[in-house]
């Protein structure tokens, strides 16, 4: 359950001396930046909790149940920042529906907007390093399908582009279009180098997308989903359990200040912080949830061994399985394997003879499902 917004950290003194703030050109990209000594032990303990969900043993029910959440949330306060007026109730339920398989179109724009979001989620996308063009043309494509008539999906745009606020104030004058894919070049050359850690280097780089503003539309939904997916390719692999969109998005002035004050300064240490604080507190309170549904608390110590082993392959015999625990004989280790089927933790798959266990993941024929060759969606995978 989400607690009361807070920060460790002040960022109020972080905004811009005035508006319009405009974009400045790098190329070659090259930040330097200067973080308090605190980080260390913030990126640290993600790392540690990132593991410990790692650990877990949920019952494939438990588990879906907070993947569709976790999902959810994040995606509920990514569109919403946007003016996706749909509410987090609706879109558990949708989620509800789409992992049914009863619903992945919608001539509604805001439903379809939430529809994209959960396939770019669930579907198992090609997007290991490196990235190029290709890469934030197919996610934008993905998610600003059927969205609006005004959006052209994948389309780089033509035109300049500035952020207005609701009462006309011009707030942001983004790159020309003119330069949008040679900087868009030169912050995907650099991600693919970059000397710095996983939250740094996807920090650096949603703020740096969001500056570009290579699209018309659909920019701050494609910047965060490519957020979420370079932490996972980068080592933070369980970063999609956590709700942290809405630790960094339920205060959006602050959020707003932090990306332009970067624009103007150039000092990327505030926004990189105050990224790693949503991060943790996200991870904190997932571990929380998870932990109230772990089944290795039920299990004795063969049992445990058992699980784990399993997690780290794809299948396994039975004569592998026995081989995990020595001393342990056939008759009491067929009794483990079948009460592990019954907790809904492994799965047979094929005939007596040739029968193989798996860990049971509740995703695998979802996103079997879920082919990149799905009506209308582009094909993500690179050849």
């Amino acid at each position: 359950m989400h607690t009361e917004h807070h920060n460790d950290f002040d960022y109020s003194k972080y905004r811009p001396k005035g508006y319009p703030v405009r974009h400045k050109r790098k190329i070659p990209f090259e930040p330097i930046l200067s973080l308090p000594i605190e980080y260390r032990s913030m990126i640290r303990r993600i790392r540690e909790l990132d593991g410990v969900l790692d650990e877990f043993v949920l019952g494939s029910d438990d588990y879906l149940e907070l993947v569709k959440e976790a999902f959810a949330n994040n995606i509920h306060w990514s569109t919403k920042i946007e003016g996706n007026k749909l509410s987090l109730e609706e879109v558990m339920k949708l989620t509800g529906r789409f992992t049914r398989k009863e619903i992945t179109e919608n001539n509604n724009g805001p439903t379809q907007e939430i529809l994209n979001h959960l396939y770019s989620f669930f579907a198992k996308n090609e997007m290991s390093l490196p990235w190029n063009k290709e890469t934030v043309t197919k996610t934008h494509a993905i998610l600003m399908r059927g969205v609006s008539e005004s959006i052209t999906p994948g389309v780089i745009r033509t035109e300049d582009v500035s952020i207005i606020g609701s009462d006309g104030t011009e707030f942001f004058i983004t790159c020309p279009p003119k330069y949008v894919e040679d900087e868009l070049d030169s912050i995907l050359e650099w991600l693919n180098t970059s000397p710095y850690d996983e939250i740094i280097t996807a920090t650096l780089l949603f703020h740096e997308f969001e500056s570009i503003h290579p699209f018309k539309d659909g920019n701050g939904r494609t910047g965060r989903t490519l957020f979420q997916i370079l932490l996972q390719e980068l080592g933070l692999k369980n970063c999609k359990l956590c709700k942290f969109e809405e630790e960094m998005l339920s205060d959006p002035e602050t959020y707003y200040d932090l990306l332009a004050y970067t624009d103007s300064t150039q000092n990327y240490a505030p926004i990189v912080m105050y990224f790693t604080e949503a991060l943790l507190r996200a991870y904190e309170n997932a571990v929380i949830e998870f932990s109230k549904k772990d089944r290795l608390l039920e299990m004795d110590e063969n049992t445990r061994m058992i699980v784990r082993k399993a997690k780290e392959v794809d299948s396994f015999t039975f004569k592998e399985a026995i081989t995990w625990v020595p001393g342990i004989g056939i008759q009491a280790m067929r009794k483990k394997m079948d009460e592990l089927v019954d907790m809904d933790i492994l799965i047979k798959v094929g005939m007596t003879k040739s029968m193989r266990y798996m860990f049971k993941d509740p995703l695998r024929d979802l996103r079997a499902g879920l082919s990149l060759e799905t009506k209308g969606y582009p094909n993500t995978n690179e050849d």
